[in-house]
Protein backbone atom coordinates (compact mmCIF):
# COMPACT_ATOMS: atom_id res chain seq x y z
CA UNK A 1 0.00 0.00 0.00
CA UNK A 2 1.06 3.52 -0.02
CA UNK A 3 2.11 5.12 2.76
CA UNK A 4 2.65 8.72 3.43
CA UNK A 5 6.64 8.40 3.43
CA UNK A 6 6.39 6.44 0.01
CA UNK A 7 4.21 9.22 -1.61
CA UNK A 8 6.46 11.69 -1.19
CA UNK A 9 9.80 9.85 -1.87
CA UNK A 10 8.13 8.64 -5.21
CA UNK A 11 6.86 12.35 -5.95
CA UNK A 12 10.00 14.17 -5.40
CA UNK A 13 12.35 10.90 -7.64
CA UNK A 14 10.04 12.05 -9.98
CA UNK A 15 11.61 15.37 -9.97
CA UNK A 16 8.72 17.20 -8.74
CA UNK A 17 8.38 19.69 -5.61
CA UNK A 18 5.38 18.36 -3.33
CA UNK A 19 4.08 20.33 -0.62
CA UNK A 20 3.99 18.48 2.85
CA UNK A 21 0.78 17.30 3.93
CA UNK A 22 -1.01 18.35 0.58
CA UNK A 23 -2.24 15.18 -1.18
CA UNK A 24 -5.05 12.75 -1.33
CA UNK A 25 -6.50 10.26 -3.26
CA UNK A 26 -9.02 10.55 -6.32
CA UNK A 27 -11.03 9.20 -8.26
CA UNK A 28 -12.65 10.32 -11.73
CA UNK A 29 -16.16 11.63 -11.47
CA UNK A 30 -18.74 9.47 -13.53
CA UNK A 31 -21.43 11.51 -15.63
CA UNK A 32 -24.50 11.90 -14.46
CA UNK A 33 -25.77 8.52 -16.35
CA UNK A 34 -26.88 5.60 -14.41
CA UNK A 35 -24.23 3.57 -16.35
CA UNK A 36 -21.69 5.54 -16.00
CA UNK A 37 -22.29 5.85 -12.13
CA UNK A 38 -22.69 1.84 -11.97
CA UNK A 39 -19.52 1.54 -13.99
CA UNK A 40 -17.46 3.91 -11.38
CA UNK A 41 -18.74 2.01 -8.31
CA UNK A 42 -17.11 -0.94 -9.52
CA UNK A 43 -14.08 0.51 -11.07
CA UNK A 44 -10.67 0.42 -8.64
CA UNK A 45 -8.86 3.16 -10.33
CA UNK A 46 -7.54 5.74 -8.07
CA UNK A 47 -4.93 8.47 -8.13
CA UNK A 48 -2.94 10.29 -6.26
CA UNK A 49 -3.46 14.09 -6.12
CA UNK A 50 -0.14 15.79 -5.01
CA UNK A 51 0.34 19.80 -4.76
CA UNK A 52 3.13 20.41 -5.99
CA UNK A 53 4.86 24.19 -6.03
CA UNK A 54 4.57 24.74 -10.04
CA UNK A 55 1.74 22.12 -10.61
CA UNK A 56 -0.91 19.58 -9.30
CA UNK A 57 0.29 15.97 -10.28
CA UNK A 58 -1.88 12.84 -10.55
CA UNK A 59 0.28 9.45 -9.76
CA UNK A 60 -1.94 6.14 -10.75
CA UNK A 61 -1.70 4.22 -7.72
CA UNK A 62 -1.59 0.66 -9.88
CA UNK A 63 2.20 1.61 -10.67
CA UNK A 64 3.13 2.08 -6.24
CA UNK A 65 0.59 -1.23 -5.51
CA UNK A 66 2.55 -3.75 -8.10
CA UNK A 67 5.87 -4.82 -6.58
CA UNK A 68 8.67 -3.62 -8.62
CA UNK A 69 6.99 -1.46 -10.71
CA UNK A 70 8.46 1.82 -9.76
CA UNK A 71 6.78 4.81 -11.51
CA UNK A 72 8.21 6.72 -14.30
CA UNK A 73 7.28 10.78 -14.66
CA UNK A 74 5.85 10.10 -17.86
CA UNK A 75 3.00 7.98 -16.09
CA UNK A 76 2.27 11.10 -13.79
CA UNK A 77 -0.61 13.53 -15.08
CA UNK A 78 0.13 17.26 -14.28
CA UNK A 79 -2.11 20.15 -14.29
CA UNK A 80 0.59 23.19 -14.09
CA UNK A 81 -0.79 26.02 -11.82
CA UNK A 82 -0.36 28.47 -14.89
CA UNK A 83 -3.59 26.96 -17.22
CA UNK A 84 -6.07 26.72 -14.14
CA UNK A 85 -9.17 28.89 -14.36
CA UNK A 86 -10.82 28.06 -11.55
CA UNK A 87 -10.96 25.14 -8.34
CA UNK A 88 -14.34 24.33 -7.21
CA UNK A 89 -14.83 21.87 -4.65
CA UNK A 90 -18.21 20.64 -3.50
CA UNK A 91 -19.65 18.50 -0.83
CA UNK A 92 -22.01 15.45 -3.34
CA UNK A 93 -25.22 15.86 -1.33
CA UNK A 94 -26.56 12.28 -0.32
CA UNK A 95 -23.34 10.70 -1.08
CA UNK A 96 -19.98 10.03 0.93
CA UNK A 97 -18.03 11.71 -1.16
CA UNK A 98 -16.63 15.71 -2.61
CA UNK A 99 -16.40 16.51 -6.34
CA UNK A 100 -13.59 18.66 -7.09
CA UNK A 101 -13.77 20.55 -10.53
CA UNK A 102 -10.63 21.91 -11.99
CA UNK A 103 -11.13 23.90 -14.90
CA UNK A 104 -8.33 24.98 -17.30
CA UNK A 105 -7.03 26.95 -20.26
CA UNK A 106 -8.44 23.86 -22.64
CA UNK A 107 -10.38 21.36 -20.83
CA UNK A 108 -12.63 20.23 -17.32
CA UNK A 109 -11.49 17.71 -15.05
CA UNK A 110 -13.98 16.44 -12.46
CA UNK A 111 -13.01 14.44 -9.54
CA UNK A 112 -14.60 12.49 -6.71
CA UNK A 113 -12.71 12.35 -3.07
CA UNK A 114 -13.91 10.59 -0.37
CA UNK A 115 -15.08 12.16 2.95
CA UNK A 116 -12.43 11.84 5.66
CA UNK A 117 -15.00 10.68 8.11
CA UNK A 118 -15.88 7.53 6.14
CA UNK A 119 -12.77 6.58 4.75
CA UNK A 120 -11.91 3.61 6.52
CA UNK A 121 -14.89 2.24 5.39
CA UNK A 122 -14.66 1.88 1.72
CA UNK A 123 -12.23 0.47 -0.11
CA UNK A 124 -9.84 3.53 -1.35
CA UNK A 125 -9.11 3.89 1.99
CA UNK A 126 -7.29 1.08 2.28
CA UNK A 127 -4.59 2.79 -0.01
CA UNK A 128 -4.24 5.80 2.03
CA UNK A 129 -3.28 3.13 5.59
CA UNK A 130 0.32 1.36 4.41
CA UNK A 131 -1.61 -1.46 5.35
CA UNK A 132 -2.49 -4.37 3.58
CA UNK A 133 -6.34 -4.83 2.58
CA UNK A 134 -6.78 -7.12 5.63
CA UNK A 135 -5.34 -4.77 8.41
CA UNK A 136 -8.16 -1.72 7.73
CA UNK A 137 -11.21 -0.62 7.44
CA UNK A 138 -13.97 -2.37 9.92
CA UNK A 139 -11.68 -4.98 10.20
CA UNK A 140 -9.16 -2.30 11.98
CA UNK A 141 -11.64 -0.02 13.64
CA UNK A 142 -11.08 -1.78 17.28
CA UNK A 143 -7.48 -0.03 17.05
CA UNK A 144 -6.70 3.21 18.96
CA UNK A 145 -4.62 4.52 16.84
CA UNK A 146 -6.72 3.80 13.30
CA UNK A 147 -7.61 7.30 12.44
CA UNK A 148 -3.62 7.96 12.57
CA UNK A 149 -2.90 5.73 9.98
CA UNK A 150 -4.85 7.16 7.42
CA UNK A 151 -3.14 10.03 5.72
CA UNK A 152 -6.28 10.83 3.13
CA UNK A 153 -7.97 11.67 6.32
CA UNK A 154 -4.95 13.65 8.00
CA UNK A 155 -4.17 15.57 4.37
CA UNK A 156 -7.80 16.42 3.34
CA UNK A 157 -8.44 19.81 5.11
CA UNK A 158 -5.05 21.05 4.46
CA UNK A 159 -4.79 20.11 0.66
CA UNK A 160 -8.47 21.34 0.39
CA UNK A 161 -7.58 24.84 2.10
CA UNK A 162 -4.51 25.23 -0.66
CA UNK A 163 -6.21 24.17 -3.65
CA UNK A 164 -8.65 27.13 -2.97
CA UNK A 165 -5.92 29.23 -2.48
CA UNK A 166 -4.09 27.83 -5.69
CA UNK A 167 -3.04 30.67 -8.50
CA UNK A 168 -5.57 30.73 -11.49
CA UNK A 169 -5.53 32.71 -14.87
Amino acid sequence: MANEKNVSKIIKELGYEPKEHAYIVVKYAPDNTLSSKLSNFFTLEYYILQLCEKEIVFLPLQTIFFAGMFPKKEIALRIPYDTLQSVKIDEVKKTLNYEVTFTTDTDTIRLLVQKKEWREFRSAGTVATGNSFLGVGALCTASEDWKAINWHRQNLDNTFSLMQNLPQC
